[in-house]
């Protein structure tokens, strides 16, 4: 489905935008049929879906993406002066958003007027694909392991499916446990993603696929210019008390190598601050990765009481990047903290006491001694230091 070579470029966009899309349904057909059974209720009509396509200075990816939808009501919102570029690349409907985050505001906007489900796309997926396991019952259990997990991933049946109809899985889903907002496993990793339930109710949605319901009043956080998946994940759990990951959809984009988008204001220093920001606006939320300063980890059990949890979460200052675990050294140090900005003394109450689940332990069952092998006889040991004594020689049978 390549479009590099000169004498494809040479044709229209819309001729090949249609050769593209023969090509991509039939590519689609298996995963989209596994999607439809997978489902918890029938699919909406198309047409009840405005697709977004937030891009910036990728004209280049115009030919590729209307292929991928074809059929559905796409919409390009564009940065600022790139209007004419995306128009000549071929692309039917483009309007300009501004920067990242007031993109992504006005799909909202216009999904909203139109009284559809928004669905917002990055410019740059590769594909997505739909994991289809035997496991995935009413009765699904955990793995026990990852060794557990990708073993179940390699059993699954792992398809290729349509943007759309992806969108419109995502959307079921939501419906059925009444989520504002849904989305994608945020990798390719079938192992990974098997390893937690079919739709996660509390986990980082990324920003690259997903769904929002037009009954969402929320918006994006302008004022950040990176993660801003975190922060609006983080709005739809605080608010509705939940999302919708879909956690069997993988997804594949050419993040951190694709020109333009993101890609071009990306660095160490924008990074930090918009984790900084994301941490004051969600205190506790948001953990070290293992994967360098510039990432971080979600975990919404881990909020401050401020927030509906059940911990204080105070920055250790002898500790950069971690928290004080004492929760009565934590109060105190927050009390000396806001009594310091407040210009007088502060009460700050103790954290809720946690409830503690014990969790269930397995049963140690007792070593039995192995029975010979077949073929193997008992033989006797001698006890050499009994000979060098004197003394008499002594046997103990040992079987090996």
């Amino acid at each position: 489905m390549s479009d590099s070579d000169s004498d494809e470029d040479a044709r229209p966009a819309a001729e090949r935008i249609a050769e593209l899309a023969e090509a991509y349904a039939a590519e689609t057909s298996a995963g989209d049929a596994l999607l439809a059974k997978a489902a918890p209720s029938a699919f909406r009509p198309v047409g009840d879906f405005f697709f977004a396509i937030i891009s910036c200075k990728r004209p280049a990816n115009v030919v590729a993406m209307e292929s991928k939808l074809a059929g559905c009501d796409v919409t390009w919102i564009v940065g600022d002066g790139d209007k004419e570029a995306y128009e000549a690349s071929g692309a039917a409907k483009v309007v300009v958003g501004g920067g990242l985050c007031a993109s992504r505001n006005k799909a909202l906007d216009l999904a909203k007027a139109a009284n559809k489900v928004c669905v917002q796309i990055s410019d740059d997926i590769k594909s997505l694909s739909f994991v289809s396991s035997k496991h995935d019952t009413a009765a699904w259990v955990k793995p026990s392991s990852i060794q557990d997990a990708n073993g179940r991933a390699k059993q699954a049946t792992i398809a290729v499916a349509s943007l759309k109809a992806c969108a419109a899985y995502i959307d079921a889903q939501s419906l059925a446990t009444n989520s504002k907002l849904g989305g994608t496993y945020p990798c390719g990793n079938p192992g990974q993603a098997c390893g937690g339930p079919v739709v996660a109710a509390s986990h980082f949605v990324v920003g690259d696929f997903v769904v929002v319901q037009p009954s969402s009043q929320l918006r994006w956080d302008e004022a950040m210019t990176l993660k801003e998946d975190y922060d609006f994940t983080c709005q739809h759990i605080y608010e509705f008390g939940r999302v919708a990951r879909c956690n069997r959809l993988l997804i594949l984009a050419e993040h951190y190598v694709n020109a333009g988008g993101a890609v071009a204001i990306r660095n160490s220093k924008r990074e930090a601050q918009n984790i900084k920001h994301l941490r004051a606006k969600w205190p506790g939320v948001f953990l070290v990765s293992p994967r360098g300063p510039s990432e971080v980890r979600l975990i919404w059990a881990k909020r401050d009481v401020t927030i509906g949890g059940d911990r204080i979460y105070e920055p250790d200052p002898r500790n950069p990047g971690r928290a004080i675990y004492d929760q009565e050294e934590a109060r105190r140090a927050r009390e000396k903290r806001l009594a310091k900005e407040a210009g007088k003394p502060v009460h700050v109450d103790p954290a809720p006491e946690r409830v503690k689940v014990p969790r269930p332990r397995k049963q140690k069952v007792a070593a039995e001694t192995p029975a010979p092998r077949p073929g193997k006889r008992a033989r006797k040991q001698t006890n050499h230091f009994a000979f060098s004594a004197g003394k008499s020689q002594s046997y103990k049978p040992e079987t090996y």
